[in-house]
């Protein structure tokens, strides 16, 4: 009931852009910040074969199915723990691939790391997912995905917590960006909290600005009506410019 009374509120517009997604790719050494005391993850869009790090550096880890999981480890001088400042080499087998990363240890929250798939195969998936479907329902489609929280490993998901300044009613974060590459659309996921002591009303046209998308396709919002300091997602969708060749491929359906 919930979800689809979520779909049906979405402001779906049309319009055109582009930008790359981001994710480690494989055979090029990547420097990335991780946790220096939490546990980090690496996701693998398909199945982790191996993982191989040093332990004299102060790692430790393990892999299971998509998914390894890596942890700087601490040594006790004086009574205190001492994590590791310097960065070490991580190597992760994925999909048959090697992929290098470079793990820098920060005072951060634990990391999630995605292993970008070698860019022709992302975009003949992503294209085979969308073939023939109508550009309105390709942004559904996505909005659903983004509501649910799981995605196709061929698209490229980047967390990274990012302030937007949009009006004084809200505190409005941007917290999630997945391209959907060879296909033209953008999704951006945003927590936005209420400011006011009083209800808030939120409407989709809110969202109509370049500090939040551009150009912007569909805008849709988990929960119309908040109270004070209450919070809610926002999913916005932009469309990208494709080449020719591609565009024809997808044969969308969308009208100039």
């Amino acid at each position: 009931m919930k979800r689809t009374a979520f779909a049906v509120c979405c402001l779906v517009l049309t319009t055109g852009q582009v930008v790359a997604g981001e994710g480690v790719p494989a055979e090029v050494p990547t420097l990335v910040e991780l946790s220096a005391r939490e546990i980090n993850r690496i996701v693998c869009p398909g199945q982790m074969s191996d993982l191989i790090f040093s332990e004299e550096k102060g790692l430790t880890g393990h892999f299971s199915g998509n998914n390894a999981f890596i942890k700087f480890t601490a040594e006790e001088v004086g009574g205190k723990l001492r994590y590791s400042k310097e960065p070490s080499e991580i190597y992760a087998v994925c999909n048959g691939a090697v992929y290098t990363i470079i793990g820098a240890p920060a005072e951060i929250n634990a990391v999630t790391i995605r292993l970008a798939l070698p860019k022709s195969e992302t975009v003949e998936k992503n294209i085979a997912r969308y073939k023939n479907m109508p550009l309105e329902k390709q942004a559904l489609q996505l909005i659903k995905e983004a509501y649910d929280g799981v995605f196709p490993s061929s698209y490229q998901v980047t967390d990274k917590t990012v302030p937007v300044h949009l009006c004084p009613d809200l505190d409005l974060v941007r917290q999630q960006v997945v391209e959907i590459e060879g296909v033209g659309l953008r999704l951006k996921a945003f927590k936005a909290t209420s400011r006011l002591a009083t209800d808030l009303e939120l409407a989709e046209k809110t969202f109509l600005t370049a500090v939040v998308g551009n150009p912007i396709l569909a805008v849709a919002i988990e929960q119309h009506n908040l109270k004070s300091k209450q919070s809610t997602r926002v999913f916005v969708v932009e469309r990208k410019d494709l080449p020719t060749a591609t565009m024809a491929t997808l044969d969308t359906g969308a009208k100039p």
